[in-house]
């Protein structure tokens, strides 16, 4: 089993590295999750339990504070000489 761990399942408003951190529903035409992380944790443990799983991916990661630190370090002159 190769197991897609797709992080936009967490709720945004205890992990903020997800596109609906910075964007609405509305915006996005998708739902925000809502999972936690002990439910995550649950669920792939589950996983584990009943199968042999050969891949863990983890995808859809945006560090939005790394984002807009390097755009906040852009702006300022003597680090863009």
């Amino acid at each position: 089993m190769a197991i897609h761990f797709d992080l936009d399942v967490l709720d945004p408003s205890i992990f903020r590295s997800v596109l609906h951190a910075n964007y609405s529903e509305e915006e996005i035409g998708a739902p925000s999750g809502k999972m936690d992380f002990p439910q995550v944790t649950r669920l792939i443990e589950d996983v584990f339990n009943q199968t042999e799983v050969v891949e863990l991916g983890i995808t859809e990661h945006l560090p939005w504070d790394a984002i807009h630190l390097k755009n906040m370090l852009n702006s300022i002159p003597i680090l863009n000489d």
